[in-house]
């Protein structure tokens, strides 16, 4: 078992004696305030062997299951996470925000380098600008509109780029591929914009015509789902490997509508497909070796920040 307490838990051990080391030792959260966070400090757990990991602060608690089944073959990822009131949300945290569509790193060492709690992979958009797609789809980072160009709806083709918007107050809504222009998602304030799809779950419903049409194929999955403002899925299934042959995208769509989302969406998967906790990625890529990182990208879609991460240049 691997237990990593660091730093500000020592403070709380120290401020709340057995309580707290009872909780440490068991790997439990320490004792959380009326709304479910802690009253100063930070705590982080993490324990490989049993596939749970943890982290609470002052505004924000997140709790990691890594699920298994044999039959068929599948490990996938499911996180929790709560954001208290009026902290930030879910956001889109790049390589290199000035040149975001040149600059590229994996997910792990993004998350170092900007000390993001919990991410997962985004939708791979700057690879499109790049290759000079004709239709890129709708991409705004930090309210900058990078492409205004997108497919109609129902296009042939994956991903079918759908949208997925991000207020600054943690909303989260989804968009068929050509429902909005670039500049009413600004007019809307919507700071980032996301294009690849589909759209798993709309009000509360899943989207049964995406479902049947795209994604159909054993790979590896990213979806990210809301409950509410403030409360959040990351989900990530891992694919073509021995130990998970992967899925289609109803697999994450269900599992989020399980968890009472209104709202999901697909990311882009493959050897894009991640999960990355305090700078550490959790899951096993296509060789099945853990130290294999996901494939390079311009940003991640994060939530939280910590002094307790690793260094970019320190050990995997």
């Amino acid at each position: 078992m691997i237990k990593r307490t660091l730093g500000l838990l020592l403070a709380l051990v120290l401020l709340w004696g057995g309580l707290c080391a009872e909780a440490e030792e068991k790997g439990e959260f320490p004792a959380l305030n009326d709304a479910g966070f802690l009253d100063s400090g930070e705590f982080v757990w993490e324990d490989e062997e049993n596939g749970v990991w943890r982290y609470a602060s002052e505004t924000l608690r997140i709790e990691i299951f890594r699920r298994e089944q044999t039959k068929p073959a599948r490990v996938w990822y499911e996180a929790e996470i709560f954001c208290a009131e009026g902290s930030e949300g879910p956001r889109m945290v790049a390589n290199d925000p000035e040149n975001w569509k040149s600059s590229t790193g994996y997910p792990h060492k993004i998350a170092r380098k900007n000390g993001t709690v919990l991410a997962v992979s985004s939708d791979f958009g700057m690879w499109r600008l790049r290759k000079k797609i004709r239709n890129p789809g709708i991409l705004i980072r930090n309210g900058k509109v990078w492409s205004d160009k997108t497919r109609k709806k129902n296009a042939k083709g994956f991903p079918n780029l759908d949208c997925l918007a991000i207020w600054p107050d943690g909303d989260m809504k989804v968009f068929y591929s050509d429902e909005k222009k670039a500049e009413e998602y600004l007019a809307d304030g919507a700071v980032d914009v996301l294009a690849f799809g589909p759209i798993l779950i709309r009000d509360g419903k899943l989207n049964e015509d995406a479902l049947n049409k795209y994604g159909t194929s054993h790979a590896e999955r990213t979806a990210v789902g809301m409950v509410e403002k403030g409360h959040y899925f990351f989900m990530m299934l891992e694919g073509r490997i021995k130990r998970s042959k992967g899925d289609g995208i109803r697999f994450l769509a269900e599992k989020l509508l399980d968890k009472g989302c209104t709202v999901g969406f697909n990311l882009d998967g493959g050897d894009t497909s991640c999960i990355v906790f305090m700078g550490h990625q959790l899951c096993k890529m296509q060789n099945g070796k853990k130290n294999k990182p996901s494939r390079a990208t311009s940003d991640i879609l994060g939530v939280g920040h910590s002094d307790l991460l690793p260094t970019v240049s320190d050990p995997w």
